[in-house]
């Protein structure tokens, strides 16, 4: 792949949807953009601050019932557009086609789910569809749909993704669904606006894909938003240092173990006195160490696992109709969170899990020889959430981090023990935080 896309890693806070905003309104007015988010907020606010230009959003009324109709009827118009990840990821081959006609520069802000676990399978829906011939494995892994496109079975689902060539085998067990990367190749230019993205999906897709990218970080002069490449200076987190409270006490106690307060460690029903003893050190984290009422809690966990370890008082999620609200009122939001400042006034924080990889995932990238490195990537989710409280304001937070593995991430990370090879390694990125 010839592209290079731009990664602009640059702390939280430091400017990045700034630069963007700044980059549409003062490119030429014959370049188009679509600008990609995981929220429909960030849609709004793009089409209210880049003034100078119709931002369109895909809805049902500008297509033939579908927003994805909507998009491709946007994209053939040549209209500039803003829309979710969520519509983006669904693109065809008619989508990819229309792009192949256009001028667009892509501007993805935060990364995306671009690999996921094909759902819907049985256990023993693989033996079935390779001994009736209706798909073969290559040497590859890539899944080959060998009957009849036009054949119409249980299996239309496989037979659409193993058509277009996105479909990959972890083991004969699992099927995994991978984004068509031949679609960055269609933009003129490509932005994607992350943090550490040594420690993301999307860094070890684009290298499976051979996907070529360089590292930018955002600077702020004479109030003007620049691009520069990352430099290999050290990065300077002395600051957030003295703002992010990390608690060190006997509630820890729970997470000394390595894999305590994994996924498989909340499904273990051994482990039920466990997560009830969770629960209770959670409880008494928020009421008696901090007071703190439910307007300053934020924490998380695994979704299936929250009700397990909920308490009165800070259970309350975001409601429907505070989606769209400056302010969220919630309390528990999921651990990958991003690209959202509704939660910048929360500043008691309890992260109640240990990250690891999806081991289908995992799989996935060993028998392709990409190494994903999971101590960066449980580092990565850990700073995104913790970025959504008060902390990117400025403001000091208290955080309860049970698992000891996670603590300690964040530990050598606030005291530069811990680095990746491009992405963190500006001491700019940090200037324009606080």
């Amino acid at each position: 792949m010839n592209k290079v896309i731009k990664i602009i890693d640059s702390m939280m806070g430091t400017g990045k949807t700034s630069y963007a905003i700044q980059l549409m309104k003062e490119a030429e007015i014959e370049q188009k953009f679509i600008f990609v988010t995981p929220f429909l907020d960030e849609v709004q606010r793009i089409k209210q601050e880049v003034t100078n230009r119709d931002f369109k959003e895909p809805d049902t009324k500008h297509g033939s019932g579908t927003k994805l109709e909507s998009l491709k009827r946007l994209i053939a118009n040549g209209d500039d557009i803003a829309t979710t990840h969520s519509l983006f990821a669904m693109a065809d081959d008619e989508l990819i086609d229309l792009l192949k006609w256009e001028n667009y520069t892509l501007i993805v802000d935060e990364v995306m789910d671009v690999i996921s676990v094909l759902q819907g399978l049985r256990k023993d829906d693989i033996p079935v569809l390779l001994d009736s011939g209706l798909i073969a494995i290559s040497e590859e892994n890539q899944v080959i749909w060998k009957a009849d496109p036009e054949m119409d079975t249980k299996y239309n689902f496989v037979r659409d993704y193993a058509l277009v060539g996105n479909l990959y085998a972890v083991n004969s067990t699992a099927f995994i669904w991978n984004f068509p990367a031949k679609i960055f190749e269609l933009f003129e230019q490509v932005y994607i606006m992350t943090y550490m993205f040594d420690g993301q999906l999307q860094r070890y897709y684009y290298d499976l894909n051979n996907v070529k990218y360089d590292y930018y970080s955002v600077v702020k002069e004479d109030n003007r938003y620049q691009l520069q490449p990352n430099s290999e200076r050290t990065e300077d987190r002395a600051r957030l240092k003295e703002l992010i409270h990390i608690y060190e006490g006997k509630l820890n106690d729970i997470g000394e173990a390595k894999t305590a307060l994994s996924k498989s460690w909340f499904e273990n029903s051994h482990n039920c006195v466990k997560v009830k003893r969770l629960k209770d050190d959670l409880y008494n984290y928020f009421r008696n160490i901090q007071k703190a009422g439910a307007d300053r809690i934020l924490w998380t966990t695994f979704k299936d696992s929250r009700n397990k370890i909920k308490g009165k008082g800070f259970s309350k999620e975001e409601r429907e109709n505070n989606i769209n609200s400056e302010f969220g009122q919630a309390c528990f939001i999921p651990f990958n969170l991003r690209a959202t400042n509704k939660y910048r006034h929360k500043d008691v924080l309890a992260f109640c899990l240990n990250r690891y990889m999806n081991p289908i995932e995992k799989h996935f990238f060993d028998q392709q020889n990409v190494k994903v490195d999971e101590e960066l990537l449980a580092l990565s989710d850990l700073l995104q959430w913790i970025f959504r409280s008060a902390v990117r304001e400025g403001q000091p937070v208290h955080i309860y981090i049970p698992s000891r593995r996670m603590r300690d991430l964040l530990k050598k990370w606030l005291n530069n023990e811990l680095q990746c090879s491009n992405a963190c390694n500006s001491s700019d990125v940090y200037s324009l935080v606080i």
